[in-house]
């Protein structure tokens, strides 16, 4: 399993046994911040709860949890949606409250961006909600460019591009 070391941070994949005490609210011997898990990590988990074990737990473009280096807290999570596809993979990331504003989402995402492109991916998306200012600032901080709009379930998202 890939672990992504930062200055500041850890990337671990996100295993089953994490995936499996976050959808149960299980903190008992977690390192986890206060504000850990997110909705959007709630969310990640059951996804790979419903996927079972056609999770790849092993891939190389993984979904990790995100975990400040100096005291071992789970603080956020970063990943890749899906396999990619005709040079292209989507990610997506979020952290907790109390992690915010020090850059360390930045950080996340240079680490996964710097693997996606070291093992082939010439694209890498994401989207945001377009009232989402403080995404928008990392995926500019990180060398994306906004590339349109596109219409999800969850309504307009802006679609942001960086090519290797």
């Amino acid at each position: 399993m890939p672990t992504l070391r930062t200055e500041r941070l850890v990337l671990e994949t996100l295993t089953r046994d994490e995936v499996a005490a976050i959808l149960d609210g299980d903190r008992d011997g977690r390192a986890w911040a206060d504000d850990y898990p997110t909705e959007g990590d709630l969310v990640v988990a059951a996804v790979i709860g419903e996927a079972g074990e056609y999770y790849a737990e092993n891939a190389t473009l993984a979904v990790f949890q995100v975990r400040d280096a100096s005291s071992g807290d789970a603080i956020g999570g970063i990943g890749f949606l899906s396999a990619p596809r005709d040079g292209e993979a989507e990610v997506g990331y979020g952290m907790v409250a109390s992690a915010r504003g020090r850059g360390l989402a930045t950080e996340a995402l240079q680490a996964v961006l710097l693997l996606a492109h070291d093992h082939g991916v010439e694209r890498v998306v994401a989207l945001t909600d377009p009232s989402n200012t403080p995404s928008h600032a990392v995926l500019e901080r990180t060398g994306f460019v906004k590339d349109g709009e596109v219409r999800t379930d969850e309504g307009e998202m802006w679609r942001w591009v960086h090519r290797a």
